[in-house]
């Protein structure tokens, strides 16, 4: 009978750790920012130029997120990604001097992100969830790169902001003191046009970069 007792207080004190209906929900992840990326051909003067295109690259960044609990199982979460920058690279280009594989766009950035999210499990100790959601992304501080400028003659840069669908799919482990162990996978469509000015011309191409994001790090409820 006390081990039944016992037993029966342990479960009692997962549920009071487990979040309900008014929870607020704090994420804090290392992440690694990976592209699915694809590109159109490049244009100059609207003329796509067989074989081109460019790509994009990984990075890591730091994850931060809030969510709310507006019944015992949904929760509306914001994400607030730290910026992270990332570099473009062309190829095809090698007539006009530039390799493979050379950088030529450098850029910061800022991807909020607003996710319906259920929660599975609520109760339990291991939380598994999903979420479907908004994202808007923002670049900045974009820059050429060198051998862009000057192989090139490349000025002008301008990047288009984007707006696009996200998903997720995580799972919280109970610690202890309301904190949890997170690991988090994301898919956030991102796609961007960039335009510039070349010495033969105006130049674009269409990014689509489409990063699965996976974090690790910790959450805590409040």
């Amino acid at each position: 009978m006390k081990k039944v007792l016992a037993a029966t207080l342990a479960l009692m004190s997962f549920n009071a750790l487990a979040v309900e209906k008014g929870d607020w929900l704090l994420h804090i992840r290392g992440i690694n920012i990976s592209p699915n990326d694809d590109s159109s051909l490049i244009h100059v003067d609207g003329a796509g130029v067989a074989g081109t295109g460019v790509t994009v690259d990984d990075n890591p960044s730091l994850d931060i997120s809030l969510g709310y609990m507006f019944t015992d199982n949904w929760a509306v979460e914001l994400l607030a990604d730290l910026s992270s920058k990332h570099t473009a690279s062309a190829y095809g280009l090698g007539g006009l001097g530039v390799p493979d594989g050379t950088d030529v766009v450098d850029t910061n950035v800022l991807p909020p992100t607003v996710f319906l999210q259920y929660q599975f499990n609520p109760k339990g100790k291991v939380r598994p969830y999903m979420g479907v959601g908004l994202n808007y992304t923002l670049f900045f501080n974009d820059d050429l790169t060198a051998p862009a400028q000057e192989v090139l003659g490349a000025s002008n840069l301008d990047l288009d902001s984007s707006v696009g669908a996200a998903a997720q799919f995580g799972i919280d482990w109970e610690l202890q003191n309301n904190w949890s162990f997170n690991v988090d996978v994301k898919y956030i469509q991102i796609d961007t046009e960039a335009t510039f000015d070349t010495a033969i011309g105006r130049a674009s191409v269409d990014i689509d970069i489409n990063p699965t994001v996976l974090g690790i790090g910790f959450g805590k409820t409040f």
